[in-house]
């Protein structure tokens, strides 16, 4: 994903600004569009650090309900580049983190594989004893346990799960209670939280700002 702004006659600057900038030495022009990647990347960081996107709403939640913050170092990578000294991209380093990002960026689907999750998470110790958030779906599942007495089964609390199951064990019974089958490969949802992009009002004014001030220094 990148921000990619080209300068040209049909945006905003005045007149007497769009000469000035055709007039600059491709080596100004580039240190121009280099400083105007830079602010953008400090306001995309600043979205970030606010969880707020581009239209300055919250970002949506995480699907997990976790309240942590998302996207914490896609900011990091930013670099702006300045392509035949009239175009600038603000892009990441890594073209595996630049997917990432706009995935974010525009929302979509993510296709999960037990063995990416295993890169990324490591592999469980089914032998442990369960999660407390294992404990919590399999409760809302209505997982029950024999009755102390008499005959039948009663619905168990999260603690007797949480003491009585294993990591293992729990991973198995909530799959069979919520009639999932072993899967490959399966999708996750992502939503779209645009954090990279600018109004060609505000490209325009620090474009302008910019300028000014390359004129000044001379």
């Amino acid at each position: 994903m990148s921000l990619v702004i080209t300068p040209n006659s049909k945006q905003a600057l005045s007149a007497k600004q769009q000469l000035q900038l055709l007039a600059l030495p491709p080596a100004k022009r580039i240190r121009l569009l280099k400083k105007l990647g830079r602010f953008e990347r400090k306001l995309a960081r600043q979205r970030i650090r606010t969880q707020t996107t581009v239209n300055g709403k919250k970002f949506a939640g995480r699907s997990d309900g976790k309240k942590t913050k998302v996207l914490k170092r896609m900011g990091k990578t930013l670099e702006p580049y300045v392509k035949a000294s009239k175009r600038l991209e603000l892009k990441h380093k890594n073209s595996f983190t630049g997917r990432i990002a706009a995935l974010h960026q525009e929302g979509g689907s993510e296709r999960m594989t037990a063995s990416r999750m295993a890169r990324i998470h490591g592999k469980p110790n089914y032998k442990a004893p369960c999660t407390r958030s294992q404990a919590k779906a399999l409760a809302a599942e209505g997982y029950k346990v024999r009755r102390a007495k008499g005959k039948g089964y009663r619905r168990a609390t999260i603690k007797e799960i949480a003491g009585s199951l294993t990591h293992g064990k729990a991973t198995l019974v909530l799959s069979e209670l919520r009639g999932q089958k072993s899967r490959k490969s399966w999708p996750i949802p992502v939503k779209a939280r645009p954090f990279l992009g600018d109004t060609t009002a505000n490209v325009q004014r620090e474009l302008a700002t910019i300028l000014n001030q390359l004129n000044k220094r001379g």
